[in-house]
């Protein structure tokens, strides 16, 4: 299992990635939930999540 954090440079969301180098994922894309920005594309051959850390700060104004 491999953590790290994403920053969407589009609207500044923090995200927690997990991949799981023992179960296959899909394949398809990540994009961030807030401002549709594309991420990541993924091939399917790890299952990957991602979690909002950080909302930005724009949200809140």
């Amino acid at each position: 299992m491999r953590k790290g954090d994403v920053i969407c440079p589009e609207c500044g969301a923090g995200f927690r990635r997990i991949e799981l180098g023992s179960r296959r994922g899909t394949e398809g894309e990540f994009r961030c939930p807030l401002c549709d920005h594309l991420l990541e594309v993924l091939d399917g051959s790890n299952e990957v999540a991602y979690r909002l850390t950080v909302a930005p700060e724009k949200i809140f104004e």
